[in-house]
């Protein structure tokens, strides 16, 4: 049985409402005499008669249908009866069953949403009356997610577009693959060494990079490159270099460059920082014959560096062991 059965019970056992009470929580042992001491004990009940018992949800307890002399009134009614000192004799609940006719009948335990869907139910009232009673006419909060990701994405647009328009970046100097060299210009080796590093540097897109290309070029190496954007303009920066390269750069194939970086050694005296410098020099001019892709670039580079440095340089041997180490200084 469930408490909220109560009322139904009274009626039949054809007890007045105002005058049932109902004890919770009395042990299943309990007998008739015991109640009626403990009842006994309180004086607004007046005279009472035990009309039934049912077992709880439990199994453990009952519930135990009292009726009084007295009209009851909720006020002066105690929540527990018991006699103090006998473990036997309470303490006991007591509910006033007129007090649980306006009561939700919905089981004892059940969380908060069972409830409150029961008491709209009663009510007949839905969740949207509940809303509309709480926000009003307010229009419904903004979606924060939708809003935070268009500013972050309008922020980042931003941040590319003043990396493109940035007057500060350095500039290429001019090659025109003229011979000899005209004032103002560079070697090819020299150009194409500073081309190399520059796209690696430049925070832009790769049409900046393309076009900061376009305007270091004159003469032949321009009309190369200008007629690489009409038969491929899909091509990319390092395209451009590459096509050049193919122009002015050695003969040597991606293949052979690869090889001479693979043997190419730290000399006697020579600093690490100029060894490393050469190895680049001639990585990146593998990269642009195609001996070698962008990804594998950071793997060939520390790996040629130790192999080829000299075994008795210190700086060398502390990098090695920084990379072997890395928790060591």
């Amino acid at each position: 049985m469930e408490l909220t059965q109560a009322v139904e019970w009274s009626h039949e056992e054809n007890v007045d409402l105002s005058h049932a009470i109902l004890l919770s929580r009395v042990p299943l042992e309990a007998t008739d005499d015991v109640v009626s001491s403990v009842l006994s004990t309180v004086k607004v009940f007046g005279r009472t008669q035990i009309r039934g018992r049912r077992g709880d949800n439990t199994g453990r307890h009952l519930y135990i249908l009292v009726e009084t002399s007295a009209e009851l009134d909720q006020s002066c009614v105690p929540p527990e009866v018991g006699i103090v000192g006998d473990a036997n004799a309470g303490p006991w609940a007591v509910h006033v069953v007129s007090s649980l006719i306006t009561a939700s009948p919905v089981p004892e335990g059940d969380d908060f949403e069972v409830k409150l869907s029961a008491w709209l139910q009663q009510e007949g009232k839905s969740m949207g009356d509940v809303k509309v009673a709480v926000l009003g006419s307010q229009p419904p909060p903004p979606n924060v997610s939708i809003d935070l990701v268009t500013t972050i994405g309008q922020l980042v647009y931003r941040c590319n577009q003043a990396s493109v328009d940035a007057p500060g970046y350095r500039k290429l100097r001019l090659f025109s693959g003229l011979r000899p060299v005209p004032p103002g210009e560079e070697e090819y080796e020299v150009w194409m060494e500073q081309a190399t590093q520059m796209i690696t540097e430049w925070q832009c897109s790769d049409a900046a990079k393309r076009q900061r290309i376009v305007e270091s070029l004159r003469g032949p190496a321009a009309d190369i490159v200008r007629f690489l954007k009409v038969s491929s303009p899909s091509a990319s920066a390092t395209d451009y270099l590459a096509t050049l390269d193919t122009t002015y750069g050695s003969t040597e194939c991606g293949a052979d460059l690869m090889a001479s970086f693979r043997h190419t050694f730290q000399e006697e005296g020579e600093k690490l920082s100029v060894f490393l410098y050469r190895l680049d020099k001639l990585l990146h001019r593998a990269l642009l014959r195609g001996g070698i892709d962008a990804a594998g670039l950071n793997h060939a580079r520390p790996e040629q560096l130790f192999k080829g440095a000299l075994t008795t340089d210190i700086v060398a041997l502390r990098v090695r062991l920084l990379l072997l180490f890395p928790g060591r200084q």
